[in-house]
């Protein structure tokens, strides 16, 4: 695992390949063919996410992916909801969606989709809200800006909140779109409230009139442990195994070394994200420690407690019940384990 250095990450953000920037040795590490996937991402906002999502994006510009022989055309999207209809009608490849939308797929209409990788285990996700609404039960009856109904941020805040005992029609949701659209109306004080990830809020943190009113730990621990993981439909699976093993070889390989070097990390998003100081990077960095999948997040008892949480909610009372098998397929990231070895230390996904 190489690294980074300061030169190194300038170099990175022009585009070079590693290959390019570490010589001989590392070109013969890079496959000679090349495959091609369209990943859709669940989010319009097309700025690097300051979380673990992030992986998606510094892969490509720090050439993970040309390393392990992928080109991966990233399409970004308004929510769960429009990557979810993108991946059941075959027009990308494989998508980042929410485990109940996967298991609505699968149940309801008997879509063949299975999660096969991750990049997050825990909630990034914070509740941000004026300053006058200082419990979460004030946010009963005030405006709550969220992506989409049914997006993943909907979805989980009605959870979170249903551990505090509010009622799912207790605010007054109101969809706006992406996470930066929804902090902005919060910070002009066009909603009362809204969730985002915390690497959202630092871009108005400080604003007047604003606060975070459940922390991100505090969300974490009440969503379920898994709330996402990358999703393709049986027939890719079957027709572009190679790719997607490739895919998830590259996603593991960046996330540990995203893990290992958290100021390598700072560099990177400090050239992507130039709206940010790095003070708010480095914090960042913090939260993001233990949440990086150095072995691809997908543990079975963790796949099926996430199950389990979803179908134990109201509005899932009359969805048919499945099993967890029929919504993942293990092979990819046991392979990747079988080639890179197991990842351990602090980490949620530690082995």
């Amino acid at each position: 695992m190489f690294q980074f250095r300061r030169p190194l990450m300038a170099a990175l953000a022009t585009g070079l390949s590693l290959a390019a920037l570490l010589g001989p040795a590392a070109a013969q590490n890079i496959h000679p063919d090349v495959l091609e996937l369209k990943l859709a991402l669940a989010v319009a906002d097309t700025n690097v996410n300051p979380t673990t999502s992030s992986l998606f994006k510094l892969a490509e510009s720090m050439g993970f992916y040309e390393k392990h022989g992928l080109k991966i055309d990233i399409v970004s999207l308004d929510g769960t909801p429009q990557a979810v209809a993108a991946l059941n009608s075959g027009a990308v490849d494989i998508a980042d969606i929410a485990i109940d939308s996967a298991i609505r797929l699968r149940a309801d209409n008997d879509v063949p989709v299975r999660g096969f990788v991750a990049i997050a285990m825990g909630s990034a996700f914070l509740i941000a809200a004026k300053d006058d609404i200082t419990t979460v039960d004030d946010l009963v009856g005030r405006s709550y800006a969220i992506a989409d109904n049914g997006s993943l941020d909907h979805n989980l805040t009605e959870a979170v909140l249903g551990t505090y005992g509010i009622a799912s029609d207790g605010p007054n949701y109101v969809a706006i779109g992406s996470p930066d659209v929804r902090v902005q109306a919060l910070a002009a004080g066009q909603v009362d409230a809204t969730t985002v990830s915390f690497g959202t809020y630092m871009t108005i943190a400080g604003t007047p009139g604003v606060h975070v009113l459940v922390q991100p730990d505090a969300y974490s621990e009440r969503a379920p442990a898994m709330a996402k993981f990358i999703a393709a439909l049986d027939g890719t699976i079957e027709t572009k195994r190679e790719a997607l093993q490739r895919f998830t070889d590259a996603l593991t390989d960046a996330a540990r070394t995203m893990e290992a070097n958290r100021e390598g990390w700072v560099d990177a998003m400090v050239v992507a994200r130039d709206d940010l100081s790095r003070e708010s990077l480095e914090a960042t960095s913090e939260l993001n420690a233990t949440r990086w999948c150095i072995n691809g997040c997908m543990k079975h008892e963790n796949l099926e407690k996430a199950v389990d949480f979803i179908y134990a909610k109201s509005d899932f009372k009359d969805v048919a019940k499945i099993s967890v098998d029929d919504i993942i397929d293990l092979s990819f990231t046991q392979k990747t384990l079988e080639t890179l070895g197991t990842a351990g230390g602090n980490g949620l996904d530690a082995r």
